[in-house]
């Protein structure tokens, strides 16, 4: 505990503010997690909206191939509950004062979360087994998964592929995840290794990318570990080696592993535990826990007018049509911005000389006002 004293220094200020902000982002985090993306990978109970929009989106018996298409479309729309509890305003297609990034860092975490959820409930024996941790295994309706739980070919491989590629579409459009343009030096630093791929760039659904591209993978490769390495690396020895024990032939990969493979990853797995004693990873895997780095002065430069010395809002000019306001009085201001500034005016302005009214001689002054505004209204709406 800081003495009295102490808070006289900015630093033990400073230090307090990002313990609290740290605190509430995980109270957040853990929020969102609960409150949308959990009720989704539960049997939803009847009446309730999870159930409503499971049953929109269910219509018929599934296969593998709807089963894809239905968790897309299911996980797309937890992800907008999720956007709705951290932002209305924004979630609702307009912009917001409120910080973007905090929106993002949010989902970062709650996404990583449900990689790994997902990762160890597709990897399991059976869909009736039952759940094994309430965060990092809380799966219990497999049907909500991107592929069948067990389901290990070159098909469902591809089908992950393509479930993860849409939701991160969705959330780089929505959250700008997984761009460049977002993080600077000290974030890319201080990001999970979980949530990297091989080329240090922020990467979403890590596991489930390194479980697609391992199924689709010609199996010979796997006997070399800096392949491993470089395009699976989330995923322990041991665990490649159950996977590539229970991969089904398909159409698309339709020979089996070859024994070499396996006895050549068996051989490397009894040389790696004699080295140092044992490396692998317990199954499930768990993700990290909830990391928080304070924000940096690039990203509240968009919001804060005095950094860089410039305001953002002279980047655009349309900016109260950009920011969503939308109601007939505002958009009607919009329209006559001098109509809340100047009292009404007569419909023809005329001028009155010695008591008498002549109806054909406009004022100068108003004609110049209308003149100069219709220019002015050009400029605005571009």
């Amino acid at each position: 505990m800081p003495l009295v004293n102490d808070w006289q220094e900015i630093g033990t200020f400073t230090n307090a503010l990002e313990k609290m902000e740290s605190w509430i982002f995980s109270r957040i985090v853990e929020s969102v997690w609960w409150q949308a993306l959990t009720p989704y990978m539960q049997t939803p109970l009847e009446g309730s909206p999870v159930s409503k929009t499971i049953g929109k989106l269910l219509g018929p018996a599934l296969g593998d191939q709807q089963q894809g298409s239905f968790s897309i479309n299911l996980w797309i729309n937890a992800f907008q509950d999720a956007f709705q509890r951290l932002c209305p305003v924004r979630a609702g297609g307009h912009e917001c004062g409120c910080l973007p990034v905090i929106a993002r860092l949010v989902m970062e975490q709650c996404v990583a979360r449900l990689d790994v959820a997902m990762f160890n409930a597709i990897l399991r024996e059976s869909a009736h087994e039952i759940p094994t941790d309430p965060i990092f295994d809380p799966f219990v309706d497999s049907r909500v998964l991107p592929i069948p739980t067990g389901d290990l070919s070159f098909r469902s491989g591809a089908q992950l592929k393509n479930a993860v590629g849409n939701w991160c579409r969705w959330l780089t459009d929505m959250f700008g995840m997984d761009s460049n343009d977002n993080l600077n030096e000290d974030q890319r630093s201080s990001q999970d290794d979980f949530r990297k791929n091989r080329d240090g760039e922020a990467k979403s659904f890590l596991f489930l990318n390194s479980l697609s591209d391992l199924l689709m993978l010609p199996k010979d490769m796997l006997v070399d570990r800096s392949i491993r390495e470089e395009l699976c690396p989330s995923i322990g020895l041991s665990l490649v080696k159950r996977i590539l024990c229970n991969f089904t032939p398909d159409e698309f990969c339709p020979d089996p592993i070859p024994r070499a493979v396996l006895e050549a990853l068996n051989a490397e797995t009894i040389v790696e535990r004699r080295l140092s004693g044992d490396p692998t990873r317990s199954f499930p895997y768990t993700a990290a826990l909830v990391v928080y780095t304070p924000l940096s002065s690039a990203d509240v430069a968009e919001k804060v007018a005095e950094v860089g010395g410039k305001s953002p809002l002279s980047r655009n000019a349309s900016v109260a049509q950009r920011k969503g306001y939308t109601s007939d009085e505002e958009l009607e201001e919009l329209n006559s911005p001098l109509s809340s500034i100047i009292e009404k005016l007569p419909l023809s302005p005329t001028i009155v000389t010695n008591g008498g009214v002549n109806g054909n001689h406009e004022h100068a002054g108003y004609g110049g006002i209308n003149a100069r505004y219709e220019l002015l209204r050009e400029v605005w709406s571009e």
